[in-house]
């Protein structure tokens, strides 16, 4: 098949796919797998390869990071019902400067609480954000819900454990050590310099307290942000083991390979299914101190009902790779990017952008974009981790009415859909380019 034929059948396969989902309320899951099956058959591959390929891509997809995304979210529940959270914001409140708040909320929502699943991140800090605005003037809402924004979406694409982020780490097969300290040399400053530039934008008069804000009798959210799931606060340095630990121990295997140290014991210490499960163990020993049973059971079954959909939709990108593999666009699109490192990275950023403008889902956008690319990813001139990173750069792109966190961001906040507009679609669409720039600044360096 000519290489434009190819070109243009694999878009209309993604297409298709965009079709589906939007047009034909089709589950993304189902079309996710339509997706592929069509491309594999439209290629020449053969029914019986297409299949085997579908199932093995989800299989293979599965077994790198089936547990990593079931440990990782079980953490963010346990501590969700410990109210980590709040503990740090009730140190934010007391330790800093107004002026620093936002910057300081956003730095540690995407660098302490990527396990928090993003809804449930969103539902117990907006209260709180809401509650730290009323002391920074008349911009302080859309500045703290920026910084929510901002902070957990940088969570759930760029940082490890985030689940997206976990996600393309698997599909790139991108050690998690390596994505962990590049994802937060890309995440924190991102999250800096977005707000600056969106706390600019305020000061140019950007925010209009009566058309953004609601008025504060039609506030639906609640008054107090205090949490009332948890039975006895945990010190705050206890409290943040269960993920503190695993992240230093994935960051020492990190060291361990980069400087060729050889040692199998901090090799086991650096493996990421076991350095996960050494966290959910310690979570689960936490919370038997600090939990009544009643808690610990509700963030099982919490983890167990988030977790499934984002398992499935990982792995039917493990599908599209393999069936993407198969074909000949693994290799046109190798031999056009070939020669310049930030061809591949700008690519799988826009292909993220347009499929999350599309589709509305972050996680999904950012997967399938990286899947695209992955089959060829070692036989391009930059690093896989880029590629994963610039992939969730691009799905934060234009966050809008697609999204279901786009209108839980507005009634929690209290905002009327102009604003939500102009603080979570505006700062994020702010960190996309922000982030995708730090990623080619920082990949023609390391």
């Amino acid at each position: 098949m000519h290489d434009a034929l190819v070109l243009a059948n694999s878009a209309f396969a993604i297409l298709m796919i965009v079709f589906l989902i939007i047009y034909v309320k089709v589950n993304p899951l189902i079309a996710l797998v339509i997706g592929p099956l069509y491309l594999g058959l439209s290629s020449g591959i053969g029914f019986d390869e297409t299949i085997k390929a579908i199932t093995t891509g989800f299989g293979d997809l599965m077994a790198r990071i089936g547990l990593l995304i079931g440990f990782g979210v079980m953490i963010g529940a346990f501590m969700d019902k410990m109210g980590v959270f709040q503990h740090v914001a009730e140190l934010i409140m007391t330790r800093l400067r107004k002026r620093q708040v936002p910057f300081a909320f956003a730095t540690i929502l995407c660098s302490i609480f990527p396990p928090i699943y993003t809804d449930v991140l969103l539902v117990i800090s907006a209260p709180l954000a809401k509650m730290l605005a009323r002391n920074l003037g008349p911009n302080g809402l859309p500045m703290m819900a920026a910084a929510v924004g901002v902070g957990m979406e940088l969570a759930l694409v760029i940082v490890v454990p985030g689940v997206a982020a976990l996600a393309l780490s698997a599909v790139l097969e991108v050690d998690l050590g390596t994505m962990l300290i590049y994802g937060l040399m890309v995440a924190i400053p991102t999250a800096i310099v977005t707000l600056m530039i969106y706390a600019a934008l305020l000061k140019m008069g950007l925010w209009d307290v009566e058309r953004d804000q609601l008025p504060a009798d039609e506030d639906p959210a609640p008054a107090d942000p205090a949490p009332e799931h948890f039975h006895t606060k945990a010190p705050l340095a206890v409290s943040l083991l269960p993920v503190l630990v695993p992240i230093i121990m994935i960051a020492i295997g990190a060291i361990n390979r980069a400087f060729d140290l050889e040692s199998p014991i901090l090799s086991a210490m650096g493996n990421s299914t076991f350095a996960l499960l050494i966290g959910l163990i310690i979570a689960f020993l936490v919370g038997k101190r600090y939990l009544p049973i009643q808690a610990r059971k509700e963030a099982v079954s919490q983890a167990f009902r988030e977790s499934g959909q984002i398992l499935l939709l990982t792995g039917v990108a493990g599908s599209l790779s393999e069936v993407v593999g198969l074909t000949d666009l693994g290799g046109i699109l190798s031999g056009y990017f070939s020669a310049g490192g930030s061809a591949p990275l700008l690519l799988v950023w826009l292909v993220a952008c347009v499929l999350h403008i599309a589709i509305g889902s972050v996680s999904v956008s950012a997967i399938t974009a990286a899947s695209l690319l992955a089959p060829v990813a070692s036989q391009l001139d930059v690093e896989p981790v880029w590629i994963a990173l610039a992939a969730g750069s691009g799905s934060l792109f234009l966050i809008h009415v697609t999204s279901n966190t786009f209108w839980l961001m507005q009634t929690l906040m209290h905002m009327t859909l102009r604003g939500t507009l102009k603080t979570f679609s505006l700062a994020v669409s702010i960190a996309s380019f922000v982030s995708l720039a730090a990623i080619l600044i920082l990949s023609s360096v390391f």
